[in-house]
């Protein structure tokens, strides 16, 4: 029941109460008298009391369908579909997918695989709880009410552990747990929303379309905290990781996560800006939900196109490489071929102690172009023909040293002998592929 106002014969006002059959047939009468006004209040209150959208109807309503008033209420509630909407509905449901195909892929590390699958699924929750409002169909499915915001503080914890899986293989205890508090928290805060009925959901929506949370400032301002420490954290493994000198292929993939996810950070806050009206451009929320996409895609991509990546095996071909070659004529069975070969003249022809040895002498020796050369390079051991040369220096310089037993040999006579012409460039290989000066690396050899 709702308060509504009618007219009596003699035009003075009563307020009394009217059912929802009142509400439509005062909604219908108006209608007749061509009053929108007063037709489309009636048809609102009608709405608000039952959540019935379909009365908001052409055939109903003939004869003030071409007003103003009723022309706004329907593009009100009316689903808005764009390309733009599309492209996040299909992101959003691209994500389950990923989630589906990570939980059952064989031959993976399936914690990893099923951490960064968790991950993925919580941002494709929201990806398509945001595309209600964006689509304005979040009037038919109000029991979506808030069903994102429960892993609003999940975000962090899900991608710093797996991060500490594949980088460190960390095995889980049960004090883990303790990261999955404030998301708990907040479980039990939003249950009393969760628990009411459907009508009275619609009527939240309803009445308040940007309607927030008693507590939605704290609750944006502890997410924020949390994206970012975990961001800090994650970012601190990365760094530690790559300090090994680890090949830029070995950390492309983690680079790019973490990648996303500062920028995610980033339009997250924008994004609360916009909600809270700090910021009162409504369409900057759109970045954050483009920030989702993004990373949605990308996973689909890695996991279809490089498995490997969740098999531990960390190593992503650099995306560039996919225009890259996009024209080149090489075959399968011809790089394999030349990969062969490759080999042959690294490992036993050893030509990389040719100190003048470049990209264009090496594919000579192979009897092919640059182009395939580096193709061949890049494809299959994953580095640039000078990391691939240094790595294989530096490989014979260790054989080297292990092998001075009288202590003979100095460094500088090494970096000339495996190919360097200098002893920067050779300390600086050495350093990059072992985290240690090959004076360090030489005086715990000659300790040990």
């Amino acid at each position: 029941m709702t308060k509504t106002t009618f007219l009596n014969e003699d035009n003075s006002i009563l307020v009394q109460e009217a059912n929802a059959q009142d509400l439509k047939n005062l909604a219908l009468e108006y209608s007749r008298k061509g009053d929108a006004d007063l037709a489309v209040t009636y048809i609102l209150k009608y709405v608000n009391e039952t959540s019935d959208l379909s009365f908001i109807n052409d055939h109903v309503f003939e004869s003030i369908k071409s007003t103003n008033q009723y022309i706004a209420i329907k593009q009100r509630f009316s689903p808005k579909l764009n390309i733009l909407s599309s492209l996040y509905i299909f992101a959003g449901f691209l994500g389950f997918f990923v989630f589906v195909a990570l939980s059952i892929k064989k031959d993976v590390d399936r914690t990893s695989a099923m951490l960064m699958g968790l991950f993925v699924l919580f941002h494709s929750f929201f990806i398509l709880h945001l595309s209600l409002y964006v689509i304005n169909f979040q009037y038919e499915v109000p029991h979506a009410l808030f069903v994102s915001t429960t892993f609003s503080f999940l975000y962090g914890p899900f991608l710093y552990f797996y991060f500490k899986r594949v980088i460190f293989n960390y095995k889980f205890k049960w004090i883990d747990t303790l990261h999955l508090i404030p998301s708990l928290l907040l479980f039990f805060y939003l249950f009393p929303y969760y628990a009411l009925s459907g009508l009275e959901k619609f009527q939240i929506i309803f009445n308040q379309s940007n309607f927030l949370l008693p507590g939605a400032n704290t609750i944006i301002i502890i997410k924020i905290v949390s994206l970012s420490a975990y961001g800090f954290l994650i970012f601190k493994m990365y760094k530690k990781y790559t300090v090994g000198g680890k090949s830029r292929s070995k950390i492309l993939w983690q680079r790019n996560i973490i990648a996303i996810f500062a920028i995610y950070t980033i339009a997250y806050i924008i994004y609360a800006g916009t909600i809270t009206e700090i910021l009162m451009y409504p369409s900057l929320m759109h970045l954050q939900i483009l920030a989702m996409v993004a990373l949605v895609f990308y996973v689909a991509y890695v996991s279809y196109m490089q498995p490997e990546v969740f098999k531990g095996e960390i190593v992503l071909a650099n995306p560039t490489d996919l225009f890259k070659y996009s024209k080149s004529r090489l075959t399968p069975s011809y790089s394999t071929e030349l990969k062969e070969n490759l080999l042959r003249l690294l490992d036993n022809d050893k030509v990389f102690k040719e100190n003048t040895i470049n990209l264009e002498l090496l594919s000579e020796k192979l009897g092919t172009n640059r182009h395939n050369t580096s193709q061949v390079i890049n494809e299959h051991f994953n580095m640039n023909f000078f990391e691939l040369i240094n790595t294989y220096r530096i490989n014979e310089a260790l054989e080297i040293l292990k092998q001075d037993k009288y202590h003979n040999l100095n460094i500088i006579e090494v970096a000339y002998e495996v190919g360097f012409n200098n002893k920067v460039t050779f300390n600086k290989s050495f350093k990059k592929l072992l985290s240690q000066t090959p004076t360090q690396y030489l005086n715990a050899l000659r300790a040990s």
